[in-house]
């Protein structure tokens, strides 16, 4: 199968297999056989992966019937089937893990992979789950081991009923052994007409006779084509009602009168959500909350000191020589820029102080025990279990009165102050 992709960091167990000795000298002429060629396969086991090498012999006389027969060591197939990428291990493991115990596909996937370090497919395992599968009916159904399973038994009571697992779809007739407590066929039917079904019948007795044990009895829920199909194949055999339907069937007028006084206690016991209601609007106030204490003063930042800042240096002027011309007067130079000063930082804000927010709504002591109350009946009223020996009629009346017996207690003592809030 080519479900399987392999890592490549993998490391392979190494399994040579070596022709046994019957292999080594022909059937036909009686030489010596050569080794033909080398099968390789890998495969997963519980173990760790496997590298299976396998030496394939044959007669080397090209005139010699046993040229053309390739045979290889029987240990191969003890391993697993050719063409299989998992040992016989796996197989059984996820076989038993999916009839057995009822694992879904994933679920196996995921143990194997966290538990053998396993990783395939989703498609994998239902391949080969399937394939357990035939191979459990063909088990089952071999004739061997049926005499081998019933030497020591005397007779057979064979019982039937068929499974439909949703409307619509076909039904699944089993016909199982009660003695030995096994199933002997079972066979999908799409038409529950006596026709159909008196082959099943011819089928069971076909099986009891290749078997050699004759049938003592039948057990079925006594439908119309059960009762002429063992008439008409077992017309000597007595035909039992199963006991389970037989219980089933006569309890239907108990359970007929016990959901019928479901019914009228349920029509009593009514206005629950109202005395829920009324108890949830009568709560209590909520606690004062103290007032707010008033922001802190904020007291005015002063504005930030400046330096003065001092007037520009002027250079004495000499006084002209007389005898020379007054020449034009020099501007004087452009005072230095003073240093700005830095921004004013913001005053610091202080936070506003968190307001107490109001203690939530809370229910009394007397209204909680009411609520509490009313929460037992209304399980009660939805309880349902039971069945036909416990009928859920009945403890719904007897819950109901214990209720009531409560109650009238705690009006009397005063418990609770359930009294006052009524």
């Amino acid at each position: 199968m080519s479900h399987i992709r392999w890592p490549e960091a993998v490391e392979f167990k190494l399994i040579t297999l070596e022709p046994e000795a019957e292999e080594r000298v022909c059937a036909h002429c009686g030489g010596f056989t050569y080794v033909y060629d080398h099968r390789e396969r890998d495969l997963h086991s519980l173990d760790g992966p496997m590298h299976v090498v396998s030496k394939v012999v044959c007669c080397p006389d090209p005139g010699c019937a046993g040229h053309a027969e390739k045979r290889e060591s029987p240990a191969a197939m003890g391993l697993a089937p050719p063409y299989w990428s998992v040992s016989w291990d796996v197989f059984a493991w996820m076989g038993h893990r999916r009839f057995a115990r009822h694992w879904s596909v994933p679920q196996i996937r995921a143990e194997l992979l966290d538990r053998y370090r396993i990783a395939v497919s989703a498609d994998l395992i239902e391949d080969y789950t399937a394939k357990y599968e035939v191979m459990v009916a063909a088990r089952e159904s071999d004739l061997a081991r049926l005499v081998t399973e019933y030497r020591d038994v005397e007779d057979v009571i064979l019982s039937i009923d068929g499974l439909q697992p949703e409307k619509g779809h076909e039904t699944l007739y089993v016909v199982r052994e009660l003695r030995a407590k096994r199933v002997w066929f079972a066979e999908p039917l799409l038409s529950s007409a006596a026709g159909e079904v008196k082959r099943l019948f011819e089928r069971a007795r076909d099986l009891a006779a290749r078997i050699g044990k004759p049938v003592r009895g039948w057990m079925s829920d006594k439908q119309d084509a059960f009762v002429s199909g063992v008439k008409a194949v077992f017309p000597r055999v007595p035909h039992r009602y199963c006991a389970n339907h037989f219980l089933r069937d006569a309890a239907k007028p108990v359970l007929e009168a016990d959901s019928h006084a479901k019914v009228q206690m349920r029509r009593k016991v009514r206005g629950l959500r109202e005395i829920e209601r009324r108890m949830l609007a009568e709560r209590t106030e909520p606690a004062a909350t103290s007032p707010a204490p008033p922001p802190p003063l904020q007291e005015p930042t002063p504005p930030p000191l400046q330096e003065p800042t001092p007037p520009p240096l002027q250079e004495p002027t000499p006084p002209p020589p007389a005898a020379s011309p007054q020449p034009p007067a020099a501007s004087p130079p452009p005072p230095a820029a003073s240093p700005q000063p830095p921004a004013a930082s913001p005053p610091p804000t202080t936070p506003a102080p968190l307001t107490p927010q109001p203690e939530p709504h809370r229910i009394s002591e007397a209204g909680q025990v009411v609520l509490d109350y009313c929460a037992a009946v209304r399980g009660i009223l939805n309880d349902d279990q039971g069945g036909p020996l416990h009928p859920p009629g009945v403890r719904m009346a007897e819950a109901l009165a214990e209720i009531h017996d409560s109650i009238g207690r705690a009006q009397v003592e005063k418990k609770g102050g359930l009294a006052n809030a009524r």
